[in-house]
């Protein structure tokens, strides 16, 4: 390697250090436009798992105070409402998994 910066130095009259220099400010840069585009990805799906959290949580607080009310009234709650309740949360939570899916295969496709 060191051949490699003499033989540089000579030829061209660049410095070790200015050429080291050069050489990880181009790499900074390119690592930080693709991880740029991975953070940006990451925080997006972040942004829509917490909202389905969210949707969940509000649907679970639901049917609990459904629930106490149902058994203050002596009735009990029923399996067939919830089932339909959670379709749409499940539909969510099935499209943000094959979008992250599909976002692996295609890291691994360029790794």
């Amino acid at each position: 390697m060191e051949k490699f910066y003499r033989t540089v130095r000579t030829k061209f009259g660049v410095e070790k250090q200015q050429l080291k220099d050069e050489l990880k400010e181009e790499v900074t840069e390119e690592l930080r436009n693709d991880l740029g585009q991975e953070i940006s990805y990451i925080e997006a799906q972040l942004k829509e798992y917490e909202q389905l959290v969210a949707e969940v949580n509000h649907l679970l607080s639901t049917m609990r105070k459904d629930r106490i009310k149902q058994r203050s009234e002596g009735g009990q709650v029923k399996m067939d409402s919830f089932e339909d309740d959670v379709q749409p949360l499940k539909s969510k939570l099935r499209k943000l998994e094959k979008s992250m899916q599909k976002r692996l295969d295609e890291q691994k496709a360029y790794s």
